[in-house]
């Protein structure tokens, strides 16, 4: 059968997009910006005699030669499929040329930021996981063709190549409804946004507010930290005032800045179910399409904090199989649901789950002691024998560190629950925010169990189960329940036929 005009780049070397050019130079002075922005500073407030020094210089040439070899770069960039694999061209000095078959790649994504978007173009990125994580992408590519690549990699199966021919019929075939499962109002992302950790925001904007102010000072020979102390010797107890009333203050710009981070990264967001497995798309100024292939989802984690409990939501993450760097920033992630979406998603990855009989169990009450030990008297102790010589015999109140290490010990202790059953199991775990996972047998890889000298004592151990993206790990277990669940797991992964992947 001939082949379409319209997917016959596929078989021929092709470059990107022309408008990769122009994002290769954006992203090339961009970072140059980032980085280079204190000697900015130095020319614009010390300007000096209105000489440009030789170290200037050279990086002026450097990034002059660098802004060049980008742009040519693009020019050396070639990807074609033959004999069903996908091949990559590039190199300009050191020329390399990589040979993947197409049904060993494992995630095709795309994402579009502002000119992608204006242009109508996509950046496509691709995980084969392999053992050495290689991952390529193309940086534009026209929504179209990016389409086709994509189907073409999803009609291959594998060990049964398919010809050509046989991927030009699947061209001509409709495509597949999908099913909306979930669309996020801007009702539910304030709901998100404001059960995000706003802690780790907060945290996040103290890091790079030392950086910036270490940057000024180096920058411009200013010691901030200086001034600061003589204004407070000089203000006496006001800048305490100040202190109290600033605090508020920047609790309110964490929450602001999380809310707006959220309304803008999921902005419209949908998920579909799809003949494969799942899609996502949302985004804003870059929009995200990820699709999740429901052979490759490993397990499914959902996580429940008390606000979003309040809100009868919960997060939810697709754990598929990829290479380490590319699981962890295109894993799928539903940032909330409802219990129906959820149940959805759940009755999709493992359709017997609701009629399967789960046997409940709980892990030992011995991790209890070991925490208090370990993080309450230790750390309680310390710091009462370190503040003793300031404070005297009021540094006593460290250890009530100890009973609230106990409180949240045991807390966790009663939310740790593992359920098995003859095909997976489910755990939940916790202090405040609870997480689930669901993972079946037939998906481990590997199963280890390890104990410390305290758990050979105890005859205790921490059973970890291994799978293609990831890890369960249900500590402090007894000996004897480990040793049937490795047995177990190991009999059912021999004797499934079906693959993991």
């Amino acid at each position: 059968m001939k082949k379409s005009d319209e997917f016959q780049f596929l078989f021929e070397r092709s470059r990107q997009s022309s408008v990769a050019i122009l994002l290769i130079l954006i992203r090339f002075f961009r970072g140059a910006i980032r980085n280079l922005w204190p000697i900015l500073l130095v020319f614009l407030f010390n300007p000096g005699e209105g000489k440009t020094p030789a170290w200037a210089q050279a990086f002026i040439a450097l990034g002059f030669f660098a802004a060049v070899s980008s742009i040519v770069s693009y020019f050396k960039f070639y990807f074609y499929v033959e004999s069903d694999e996908l091949v990559i061209e590039k190199g300009i000095l050191r020329k390399s040329k990589l040979n993947v078959p197409v049904d060993r790649i494992q995630t095709v994504n795309f994402t579009q930021g502002i000119l992608h978007q204006i242009f109508n173009v996509v950046s496509v990125e691709i995980d084969t996981a392999g053992s050495q994580g290689r991952e390529f992408s193309i940086n534009a590519l026209s929504k179209k063709k990016a389409e086709a690549l994509r189907e073409f990699v999803q009609s291959q199966k594998r060990n049964n190549p398919i010809i050509e021919a046989e991927f030009e019929e699947t061209l001509v075939k409709p495509i597949p409804p999908q099913e909306l499962l979930l669309r996020l109002s801007a009702n539910d992302l304030f709901k998100i946004g404001v059960s995000q950790n706003h802690l780790r925001t907060a945290g996040i904007i103290m890091a790079f507010f030392y950086g910036f102010l270490d940057d000024i000072e180096q920058a411009l020979g200013f010691d901030f930290f200086k001034k600061m102390d003589k204004w407070i010797e000089e203000g006496g107890n006001g800048w305490a005032l100040y202190l109290l009333a600033g605090i508020p203050i920047f609790i309110f710009i964490s929450f602001l800045i999380t809310l707006i981070r959220t309304m803008l990264r999921y902005y419209d967001f949908k998920f579909f179910k799809t003949d494969t497995g799942f899609k996502m798309v949302s985004g804003l100024f870059t929009k995200n399409e990820q699709s999740a292939n429901l052979q490759k989802i490993q397990l499914i984690r959902w996580f429940v904090s008390p606000i979003k409990k309040l809100f009868g939501m919960s997060s939810v993450s697709l754990a598929q199989a990829a290479s380490m760097t590319v699981g962890r920033r295109n894993s799928i992630y539903v940032p909330g649901c409802y219990e129906p979406h959820l149940a959805a998603i759940r009755r999709t990855y493992w359709q017997e789950e609701e009629i399967l009989d789960f046997e409940e169990h709980h892990i030992s009450k011995l991790i209890c002691w070991r925490q208090v030990l370990y993080m309450g008297l230790f750390p309680a102790i310390g710091m009462t024998v370190l503040r003793y010589m300031e404070e005297g015999w009021t540094s006593i109140v460290w250890l009530l560190w100890i009973p609230a290490v106990y409180l949240l010990s045991l807390r966790y202790y009663r939310n740790w629950r593992y359920f098995v059953s003859e095909e997976g199991i489910r755990t939940q775990s916790g202090i405040f925010t609870m997480k689930h996972t669901l993972l079946q047998w037939y998906k481990i890889q590997a199963v280890d169990i390890r104990q410390s000298i305290y758990q050979r004592r105890k005859e205790v151990a921490h059973l970890t189960l291994y799978t293609a993206a990831g890890s369960v790990r249900i500590p402090y277990i007894e000996l004897d329940k480990a040793r049937a669940i490795h047995d177990f797991v190991m009999y059912k992964v021999e004797s499934d036929g079906r693959r993991w992947m």
